[in-house]
């Protein structure tokens, strides 16, 4: 565990929380302290990988992508051919989390479509099935982000909301809008200048082309890549299952969950749960008194919720780097 954040430490992480890309003049007005100490501050969090990277926040599907979701149970592993198992599907997958629960690992993949899915799955099972006590795969629908209030709880706004899937469209992009995500998603806090060189484009034209993917909404925002076991939180997820999953039924529980600072990611999925909630909780007695209390305002519509816990988050990635850019259509 890392000396304990103060104040000004969370208030930097809930500023850059939604807008990574924001300078660090905003952030110093946002915080109270001179530019220079927050440039310090940041530096620091970096350090002790409390921020382990940032990345930008890109709707997939504007982009004609599916994205799958895999659960596995392992059996018959060593030490070293679980290591081995891990830092294969890693080079694959968007997001990757080791499980304390009815699997052992969850990962998100994308694909351009089924069979490009199936591609994927059939070489992974044919050198690794032996290795597969179970699985569970499910199609991500929608997928909803939220601020990671609990960071500073006196901040009560949750207004902005990241949404992945809500108004699903196709867009065409050339190569200098996939190398401007490409390059965005090793460093979303990179500057303009910075990510002009790397693209060989003016700062102009980038500073233009990343605007455009802003407004179309293939970028909806930047977000940290936070290591929340350094804050002393026990990340979430839990499945529940409804009575019955009317539309207003639906939207009435949404809107109840967002209101909660620990609620940080809502997912709808073909094959998944009725709702799919990720929370962040400083002990399991916390994640219970959350579930009594989902289930009393609820006691009509809730028919079930299990949960597993996340140990560790090892990859977390918008951009499809499995898929090269002439894959998707680059022009």
């Amino acid at each position: 565990m890392i000396e304990k954040l103060d104040i000004k430490d969370r208030k930097i992480l809930l500023a850059l929380d939604m807008d990574t890309r924001k300078p660090d003049s905003s952030i110093a007005k946002i915080v109270g302290l001179s530019k220079q100490l927050t440039n310090y501050r940041i530096k620091r969090l970096e350090k002790l990988k409390v921020i382990e990277s940032y990345y930008p926040v890109i709707d997939h599907t504007k982009l004609g992508l599916q994205l799958y979701r895999i659960a596995l149970k392992l059996e018959n592993v060593t030490k070293e051919k679980e290591q081995e198992i891990i830092t294969y599907l890693k080079d694959q997958a968007s997001w990757m989390v080791l499980v304390l629960g009815e699997y052992d690992l969850w990962m998100a993949l994308y694909a351009k479509n089924e069979l490009d899915f199936m591609s994927f799955w059939n070489n992974f099972y044919e050198k690794y099935g032996y290795y597969v006590g179970s699985r569970w795969i499910s199609l991500m629908t929608k997928f909803l982000n939220f601020e990671r209030s609990f960071i500073y709880p006196k901040k009560k706004n949750r207004d902005k909301i990241f949404a992945l899937g809500e108004n699903p469209e196709i867009l065409a992009l050339d190569k200098i809008d996939l190398n401007i995500l490409q390059e965005l998603s090793k460093n979303a806090r990179q500057t303009s200048l910075e990510l002009s060189n790397k693209i060989n484009q003016t700062e102009r034209i980038t500073r233009y082309r990343i605007k455009k993917l802003e407004e179309k909404k293939i970028i909806l925002g930047y977000r940290p890549f936070v290591n929340t076991t350094l804050l002393d939180l026990k990340y979430y997820k839990l499945f529940v299952q409804l009575k019955e999953a009317k539309k207003q039924d639906i939207k009435k529980i949404t809107s109840h969950l967002i209101q909660n600072p620990n609620v940080v990611y809502i997912t709808e999925a073909l094959g998944g749960y009725d709702f799919e909630i990720e929370v962040h909780f400083q002990s399991s007695s916390e994640l219970m008194e959350f579930i009594s209390n989902f289930k009393e305002a609820f006691p009509t519509h809730i028919r079930n919720i299990t949960h597993l816990e996340y140990i560790k988050e090892y990859k977390i990635t918008y951009f499809p780097s499995r898929l090269a850019p002439e894959v998707l259509g680059a022009t």
